[in-house]
């Protein structure tokens, strides 16, 4: 096993130059699931996508938690988690249907989740012949989430930073119901949270617009502006980029037979029909890409380009970063989680 491990630390699946993250991978893919129903210790289903190789990889895991609060599958995300995955990452979306929605938002589930891929995923993988040459970095964890979906990863890192190397928050929402009826939230505004990690989030320009125009609170937006993207970037100790895709709305990255029902309902705001989604999609993925490779250090530091120069971003961009306070400023390698049972303050 130790000369595996050694030969996989020598293999690198591309160069700085070559590197392009707004393209798929160099690597195929393989999508499965796996029920809880006919995995004794498994929580939630899981939606797995991993790269298919037969050569030697180190493949870093990103557990996603999708919208409504993790209820999405990942069937929802398909051509984005399968873009993400192409680059060498193995991904981990848990989801159900039915759960208690008050502990659901407590987000400690996720460490079962966690403890039963840590300990079946691998085998669960070679057992179907998906790839042979992977071997799955549990000490390179990311999460990631969409919309309520990072209202439960901030509470999950709330409780515990479980060797978390990352957060990449899609379109956070925060609270328990668009109308706040439920007085449950993950942030106190003014507040900073009790953990520190390197952050990308990824807001639109158009989430904060109600669905149905002209009816007032009747139909609130998706991402009301209170309770998204700004209240999480304010939150957080660490250092923190947030990349705004100007002209989308809040679930534009999805399939487009999810879009096209958003649309038809007015659930949420959206781009026009005529959008380029594809060019979305392939932001969005590159953005988690290159924050992860940055995180890392895989690459050159210059990948970290990628996620605050809008220059080299193909949809309108604006961005916002700002350093932790706690630890040094933003450079690539920055492989840490500081917790503590309080609200970090500034000295």
């Amino acid at each position: 096993m130790l000369s595996k491990v050694l030969s996989l630390l020598l293999f690198t699946f591309g160069t700085t130059s070559s590197f392009d993250p707004y393209s798929p991978g160099p690597f195929k893919t393989k999508y499965t699931s796996y029920s809880s129903l006919w995995n004794l210790g498994l929580s939630n289903d899981i939606d797995v996508w991993a790269p298919d190789t037969n050569e030697p990889l180190v493949s870093p895991i990103i557990y996603m938690v999708g919208g409504f609060g993790g209820l999405l599958p990942g069937s929802a995300y398909y051509t984005l988690l399968n873009r993400i995955a192409s680059f060498g990452f193995t991904i981990v979306q848990p989801w159900m249907l039915g759960n208690n929605p008050v502990t659901n938002y407590q987000g400690v589930w996720l460490n079962d989740v966690m403890d039963w891929v840590e300990i079946h995923l691998q085998d669960k993988l070679e057992n179907e012949e998906i790839g042979y040459g992977l071997v799955i970095d549990h000490d390179s964890k990311f999460l990631m989430s969409h919309s309520s979906g990072g209202h439960i990863v901030v509470e999950f890192l709330k409780h515990n930073c479980r060797d978390i190397k990352g957060q990449i928050l899609f379109s956070p929402v925060d609270g328990f119901d668009p109308y706040g009826i439920v007085d449950i939230y993950a942030i106190t505004p003014g507040q900073y949270l009790n953990y520190e990690i390197p952050s990308l989030i990824l807001m639109c320009g158009l989430e904060a617009l109600p669905g149905l125009d002209g009816l007032g609170n009747l139909v609130p937006p998706c991402a009301p502006e209170e309770k998204s993207n700004m209240r999480f970037f304010n939150a957080m100790a660490g250092n923190t980029w947030l990349v705004n895709a100007t002209d989308y709305g809040h679930c534009d990255a999805l399939e487009q037979s999810v879009i096209d029902i958003i649309q038809l309902s007015h659930f949420c705001s959206a781009a026009p029909k005529d959008a380029d989604r594809d060019a979305y999609r392939s932001f969005v993925s590159g953005e988690v890409v290159s924050f992860i490779d940055f995180i890392l250090g895989d690459e050159a530091c210059q990948t970290g380009d990628y996620i605050q120069d809008p220059t080299l971003m193909p949809v309108s961009t604006t961005v916002l970063r700002k350093d932790s306070f706690l630890t040094h400023p933003s450079h690539c390698k920055q492989t840490h989680c500081k917790w503590q049972e309080d609200p970090f303050t500034k000295p």
